[in-house]
């Protein structure tokens, strides 16, 4: 470990994982900004913390120099970002949605949870039409111990990073459990930090000389001066206490050739390794006509109500990030006279990113879908009728890890109506594991 002027002080025998959010040079996000963040994980002993975690070395990209091995554990088009740790092991972080039109072209900014692998992503707040806040960004969320209330910074325009400061029940996040908690005071709030004594530190400035304040819940807003230097913007407190052993949560060794996985749906003698990081993963959807999405003219909307048997196949559509390292050749609004409007470029005529087609998949009569796939690789899917015609597209783009697998229990319904959580009896997955001939 080192101190302020990094000589060396002594050494650590164990260490945890570091999740940060990093962004490669020349890439440009789905609303042309210089950058597209997502998530890694550095493991500061050369594989050794997976290893001791697992059982087995993750593979990633390898620096033997300095002993650390770093895997991207999340693939967006745009950006994920804010990482921050749950009392449950997961990775709580902002995400930039922004696949097409969605919301009016101006694109969402949700909260997000992951395993620690990138297995499992899940929406938590502010994906759905209709959720308190709209299309503004959501950043620095943060969950406190004592009401496990998800508290984060709400700002009117997606790259902000200030704002108001609102919360949602960790265990409920609806509408239903929305709170404002600052009062419409004219200052500006960021690096919210709550306390295991109910108390929360944050950032504050009233006219732009950001300090450390004690927040003032009964009364929504900033209380008590901790710290502020007049020559400085002081930013995200992070005071020094004994903290909990976060446990990892949904993963388990499927053998020492396999890396880690959550699930899969073949046999695993049967799969083939094709090599880090484009292996092949699996995904299935129990009921692709299970939505609660209306029936309207909008790209996010149904284009017509379907019953099982109706949807007949699915279309898997890749997102492709844009990268043009000669900035004379990018041009914004090429297609401006086209669908793509003001946001597509001569990378991307038509659409706000450039995709191709993975490949189609047969749907059951009973609506039910599993199919394999490349992955590592940005994706969404479309639902087609008998003629071919998608009748519901994704707006989320979605990915899997390598070995892995996910699970849906329909198309933008997260009830518990649907087979997966009720156990029942989907034919996709019977055809998956079995064969009848």
């Amino acid at each position: 470990y080192f101190e302020g002027d990094w000589k060396e002080r002594g050494t650590v025998e164990k260490t945890g994982f570091i999740i940060f959010a990093g962004s490669p040079d020349g890439v440009m996000d789905e609303f042309h900004n210089p950058y597209a963040y997502n998530l890694f994980r550095l493991d500061t002993q050369g594989g050794h913390v997976t290893e001791r975690i697992t059982g087995h070395v993750l593979s990633g990209i390898e620096f033997p120099s300095i002993n650390t091995t770093i895997d991207q554990i999340t693939y967006n088009i745009s950006s994920n970002f804010d990482p921050t740790t749950t009392p449950d092991g997961n990775i709580l972080f902002s995400s930039t949605q922004a696949n097409g039109s969605r919301a009016g072209g101006k694109g969402r900014v949700m909260l997000c949870v992951d395993n620690w692998d990138g297995a499992y992503p899940r929406p938590i707040y502010g994906n759905c039409e209709g959720e308190v806040g709209g299309a503004s960004g959501r950043s620095q969320a943060k969950i406190t111990f004592g009401d496990r209330r998800l508290v984060y910074v709400e700002s009117p325009y997606m790259n902000w990073g200030v704002g108001q400061l609102a919360s949602v029940s960790w265990d409920a996040p609806y509408n239903k459990t929305y709170e404002r908690l600052t009062k419409d005071d004219g200052g500006l709030y960021r690096s919210p930090y709550p306390l295991p004594d109910d108390r929360m530190l944050v950032s504050y400035a009233e006219r732009g000389d950001f300090g450390i304040y004690w927040f003032d819940f009964k009364n929504g807003k900033a209380g008590e001066l901790v710290h502020n230097d007049p020559e400085w913007n002081d930013h995200q407190p992070a005071p020094i206490y004994v903290k909990y052993r976060p446990r990892w949560i949904n993963t388990f060794t499927a053998g020492k050739n396999f890396g880690v996985t959550t699930v899969t749906y073949q046999p695993f003698d049967q799969v083939k390794v094709e090599g880090y990081p484009h292996s092949w993963a699996t995904w299935i959807c129990f009921d692709t006509t299970l939505t609660d999405i209306p029936v309207g003219p909008y790209p996010h909307q149904k284009a017509k109500d379907t019953k099982r048997g109706d949807v007949k196949a699915v279309r898997i559509v890749e997102g492709t990030q844009c990268v043009e390292p000669d900035a004379s050749r990018f041009k914004v609004g090429a297609g401006s006279h086209l669908l793509g409007g003001c946001r597509s470029s001569s990378n991307s005529g038509t659409a706000f990113q450039q995709r191709r087609i993975i490949g189609y998949q047969y749907v059951e009569d009973d609506g039910s879908v599993v199919t394999s796939q490349t992955a590592d690789t940005p994706y969404y899917i479309q639902n087609l009728d008998e003629r071919g015609m998608a009748v519901q597209t994704a707006l989320v783009w979605a990915y899997l890890r390598p070995y892995h697998g996910r699970i849906c229990s329909g198309c933008h319904d997260g009830s518990y109506r649907g087979r997966a959580f009720q156990n029942q009896h989907a034919k996709a997955l019977y055809n998956w594991w079995y064969d009848d001939r």
